[in-house]
């Protein structure tokens, strides 16, 4: 590889990634005709691991399950070493390896192989021993996962990628290669001719990399490499390695949510999934891609039966706008996601499913007890279910339609165990409060990534060690708001009036989505 000292120089940014969890690739492959191994005993390997950060968070979460990472920088595998030893995990192992030298021998085969931020950003020989691993070390019924650079989104990006290499192109020291490179893209789309494409997509890149690190920006844009693939072409190497793809990472990602009306029936009528997922990327311009796949030999089912769902456990944030309203009628009422999202529903069992499954979120739900609770609830509202086999089919349409076009209901094959109550003296995981140290997210212990990156969230988790009472927290963070300058608040005085109410909804939400440890 041509980088392989880089990621010694500059160590890549520590992240994880709930797409990768083998709670998400087996997911994806029940729902579309694969048996899956069973997530709490499955086994993982990621390919290019960096500092350990993914795997680790997931072997947190599955201390019955193996995995294994491996990475060709050595300071990568001994941060990775040291982070799981300082949390005490006996079931994932690191090692400095080249992927090159490695084989089945070295640890077996896998039910789910990772490799992400790795495919585009080596060489072609690289890439054909990468699948050939995938081919070799995949269990039967394994499944691989790879990200990368996609067309004809990256086009765009490649002239300003080519514009920082070039200026910067005498610089060996990444942070200031890093740093210039930004420094000369905002200068170049300052000064380039108004109203013009090649300006807005300057202007994009520039706006695009205000959320990245100087080692995000380095090892991505400032590579060697930095290949980037049509859809067919990427499913072309999978087919001439014995692979066949098999979903996305994001389920969502493969409907036509947002496409105009034509665009969406061209897409529909396209037969031939690889086709179909290409012209997708055609129609919304996509620049990155998370592809699961398993071998060739495999039946699948890319259209799958609704019934599919027996088997499935569902989950969703939707509630009711109006908690006032009825659900026992065929009267159309609105339900609202966190980030403001609406759909209208009309059919009482689906109303009465979706309002169950708000109220037990971010846990999710067996689809059969799920309807068994829904025609409770219906029941117990004074009114009768009527037509239940027509309800239970629209139910069933419904949720399907909006897995696969939002992210309002998602889909899983396992539920972690984890406590939902508020303890009377809350406490963080150790796997969080290390992520904190090294991250602006935490994964909690029923596999839900929360953004934490504004410094009073941040305070918050960081108080919650188990030593404070709700009250006691509250004095804390309110000395913290008043004695420093927090851009984020421009009221403090309304801000600290309303501080307990701002705590007691944020501790109730941060328990029911399984992030605080119980008594």
């Amino acid at each position: 590889m041509s980088d392989n000292f880089s990621y010694d120089r500059l160590l890549y940014p520590s992240k994880f990634f709930v797409q990768t969890s083998p709670d998400r690739l087996a997911t994806q492959a029940a729902l579309f005709g694969m048996a899956p191994a069973k997530v709490e005993t499955c086994s993982v390997l990621e390919l290019g691991c960096g500092d350990g950060f993914n795997l680790i968070s997931q072997a947190y979460l599955l201390p019955n399950a193996r995995f294994v990472g491996i990475d060709l920088g050595k300071e990568h595998i001994a941060e990775a070493i040291a982070e799981a030893d300082a949390l005490g995990l006996k079931n994932v192992r690191f090692a400095q390896m080249d992927v090159m030298e490695m084989s089945e021998s070295n640890f077996g085969k896998f039910d789910f192989i990772i490799a992400h931020g790795l495919f585009s950003w080596v060489p072609e020989f690289v890439r054909e021993k990468v699948l050939a691993l995938f081919k070799e070390l995949l269990n039967e019924n394994g499944v691989g996962y790879i990200s990368y650079s996609a067309g004809p989104g990256t086009h765009a990006r490649e002239a300003a990628r080519r514009a920082m290499r070039f200026h910067t192109s005498e610089i060996d020291d990444p942070m200031e290669k890093s740093s210039e490179a930004l420094s000369f893209l905002s200068f170049l789309s300052e000064n380039t001719p108004e109203r013009t494409i090649y300006k807005a997509s300057l202007m994009s890149e520039v706006q695009r990399h205000q959320s990245h690190s100087t080692a995000d920006v380095f090892h991505d844009d400032l590579s060697d490499i930095n290949h980037a693939f049509y859809f067919h072409e990427f499913a072309k190497l999978l087919n001439d390695a014995g692979l066949q793809y098999l979903a996305e990472a994001e389920l969502h990602a493969m409907g036509t949510h947002g496409l105009s009306k034509d665009a969406a029936e061209f897409v529909n009528a396209t037969d031939d999934v690889v086709d179909r997922e290409q012209y997708l990327d055609l129609f919304r311009n996509r620049e990155f891609r998370q592809t699961l796949f398993c071998h060739k030999d495999l039946a699948l089912h890319h259209d799958p039966d609704t019934s599919i769902l027996d088997n499935l456990l569902v989950a969703s944030p939707l509630s009711l706008k109006d908690p006032r309203s009825s659900i026992g009628e065929n009267r159309v009422e609105k339900f609202v996601g966190m980030n403001g999202e609406t759909i209208e529903i009309d059919i009482p069992l689906a109303k009465a499913a979706l309002v169950l499954l708000g109220r037990s979120w971010g846990k999710a739900v067996q689809f059969s007890e799920l309807v068994s609770k829904a025609e409770d609830l219906i029941t117990d509202t004074g009114n009768e279910l009527e037509n239940k086999d027509g309800q239970l089919e629209i139910l069933r349409k419904v949720l399907m339609r909006l897995a696969f076009s939002t992210n309002l209901v998602q889909l899983h094959v396992h539920q972690p165990d984890a406590p939902t109550a508020v303890p009377e003296k809350p406490m963080i995981s150790s796997l969080n409060r290390r992520q904190m140290a090294r991250a602006n997210n935490i994964l909690t212990g029923l596999n839900i990534d929360i953004a934490v990156a504004d410094p009073v969230s941040r305070k918050t988790l960081d108080l919650m060690d188990g030593t404070r009472r709700v009250e006691q927290i509250a004095e804390e963070l309110a000395s913290f708001v008043a004695n420093n300058r927090i851009e984020e608040i421009d009221k403090k005085k309304i801000f600290l009036r309303d501080l307990p109410a701002w705590l007691d909804n944020n501790i109730k939400q941060l328990a029911r989505l399984g992030a605080l440890l119980g008594e």
